[in-house]
This record gives structure tokens, C-alpha cells and sequence, in this order.
């Protein structure tokens, strides 16, 4: 049993190598910094060279990065040569960790097709903590005697202080097991409207005074905010989604001509009348897949009250 088991391992181990080697090299993640002090930002670089045959999902900034923070983030266009493909980015990172030393290993995703993924690891690097307070101990202890009276303080009374929590906890808790699930629903959808808000406030900020100087870049900026707001929204890898493949997920007949549209803009600096009614085109998608999302979680919590 024991033997099956390790020749099972070994041939796993063996072939997910082969595909590692034959569709990317492993994942680089390099701190650009020897040293960090707690609370100030420092960057962490993150490479992989594949094939160009297939895509590169980079690993989640609000789970991979743990222990610490990602405070902002530098994508770097796709350079393919002879060797392949070679996505990179650069991350902003903060700690708050009081430990002496600290590792990151991260994970990236390999995409042949939509529906074949495999997971490759980053290796691990390590980054010291620059200590800003030191101790100084005296080599001798000299104590010293003082027969001042002082007053003390009422103390606290911790039994009727515990007695307070317990009661709070216990009301807490009747409150959750009867209206939690309501709760939570609430709470989501306020969260979806926060991010809604920041959205709108960021595309506005971009679109509101776009013209033909400042047109491609402005509307780059916008559409990788609209692709991130609804990768976040749908759950959708939409920014390493092609035109296309956008459109599909979307189906909406009015995103096939925006989208276009924006391109042309971006790529070639051809701004036109109908630049406008595509980033408007663009930002009305967004707010119906908010609207949907919303409505979505407050459905499912009534089914699951019935």
C-alpha cells in the first residue's frame, strides 16, 4: 500500500515537473530591499517567463501576500522575444510582523485553455526587520528606598466588568443566530456599493474631461479600472481577457463597437466623436453588473429565509 503510494507521488511530482518545464519557468519573487522597518512601504518584484501559448494569472493581492499588505501595484506590459513571454510586476508592500525575519512565496496560474489551470509557487525570499528601538541595560542595579504614601487608584471590578461582556456576548449571539444570515447579506451589499462608489469616482475622475491629447492615455486608465472593478465584480479574469473573449462573457451588443472604439483610441490615437458614448457605453455595463450582483445576494437570502 505504502509502496503504490510513493510510486503514485513520484509519477505526479515527475510529470508536474515536465509541464513546468515545458510551458514556463518557475516564478521569480524578489524583494528589491535587504532590509524593512514596520509600517513603511517596500517593493517586491514578481516575474515568470512561459509560452506564448498560454496566459498568467497572478496571484490574488488580498490573500497571497499575507503577512503582509499590498499597497499599490505596477503592471508591466507583456514582452515576448525568441525565449517566450515574460509577464512581470511590481508590488508595494507594508509589514507590520514584529518578527526578525520574514518570507513570501507566491502563487501564479497557468492557463492552457479556460478550463485547464495549474498552480506554480514563486520561490521563497527572505527580508530582514531593521530595528528602530534599542535597550540599553545598565551593568549595575542599584535599588532605591522611598517611604512616600501614595494613593492608589480605585480598582476596577473585574467580576461585574465580565458579568457586562458575557451579557453582551450572549445578546450578540441570539441576534446572530436569528438575523446573522440578514446581516450579512446587508453588510455585503454595502460593501458592493462602497466599491461601486469608488468606481464611479475613479472612471468619472478619468472620462469626465478626456480629449484628443490626452485621450489615449486617460482611456487606458479607464478601461483597466473597468476590467478590475468587474474581474472583482463577476469573479472573471477579465484583465487578461482578450476584446473578444470580453464580449462574450458580457453579451452585450453595445460593448462590441465601444470596446473597439476605446482600442482604436488607446492604440492609435484616433479620437472621435463616439470616444465619449463608448466610455459611457463602458460605465453602464458596470452599473447593470452591479445591479445584478446586488440583487443576486438579496434573492438568495430570501430562499434560504423560506
Amino acid at each position: 500500500m505504502h509502496r503504490w503510494l510513493a510510486i503514485r507521488y513520484s509519477l505526479f511530482f515527475i510529470l508536474y515537473s515536465l509541464f513546468i518545464s515545458t510551458y514556463a519557468q518557475p516564478p521569480k519573487g524578489v524583494f528589491l530591499t535587504d532590509t524593512i522597518e514596520i509600517g513603511k512601504p517596500f517593493q517586491y518584484s514578481l516575474s515568470i517567463r512561459h509560452r506564448t501559448s498560454i496566459d498568467v494569472l497572478f496571484p490574488d493581492t488580498a490573500r497571497h501576500f499575507a503577512p503582509f499588505l499590498v499597497r499599490d501595484i505596477s503592471i508591466f506590459s507583456t514582452k515576448t522575444d525568441a525565449r517566450g513571454s515574460l509577464d512581470s510586476s511590481v508590488y508595494t508592500l507594508v509589514s507590520f510582523e514584529t518578527s526578525p525575519t520574514q518570507t513570501l512565496k507566491v502563487p501564479v496560474f497557468l492557463l492552457r485553455t479556460p478550463t485547464d489551470c495549474t498552480l506554480v509557487f514563486s520561490n521563497v525570499d527572505t527580508i530582514r526587520l531593521r530595528e528602530r528601538i534599542q535597550t540599553m541595560r545598565p551593568d549595575t542595579l542599584r535599588l532605591s528606598t522611598n517611604t512616600t504614601v501614595v494613593s492608589l487608584r480605585q480598582q476596577m471590578n473585574y467580576p461585574l466588568l465580565m458579568t457586562i461582556l458575557m451579557g453582551l456576548c450572549v445578546l450578540a449571539g441570539i441576534l446572530f443566530l436569528f438575523f446573522g444570515r440578514t446581516i450579512r447579506t446587508r453588510i455585503r451589499r454595502y460593501q458592493l456599493y462602497r466599491q461601486y462608489l469608488d468606481f464611479q469616482r475613479a472612471f468619472t475622475r478619468l472620462t469626465r474631461g478626456i480629449g484628443p491629447e490626452t485621450a489615449h492615455e486617460d482611456a487606458g486608465r479607464a478601461v483597466v479600472i473597468w476590467k478590475k472593478y468587474m474581474e472583482h465584480l463577476e469573479r472573471k479574469p477579465y484583465t487578461s481577457l482578450t476584446t473578444r473573449e470580453i464580449v462574450e462573457s458580457v453579451q452585450d451588443n453595445r460593448l462590441a463597437d465601444a470596446l473597439k472604439e476605446i482600442d482604436g483610441v488607446i492604440y492609435g490615437s484616433v479620437y472621435s466623436d463616439q470616444t465619449q458614448q463608448s466610455l459611457r457605453i463602458l460605465n453602464e455595463v458596470a452599473d447593470t453588473a452591479y445591479r445584478r450582483s446586488s440583487v443576486r445576494l438579496e434573492e438568495v437570502n430570501q430562499e434560504v429565509l423560506i
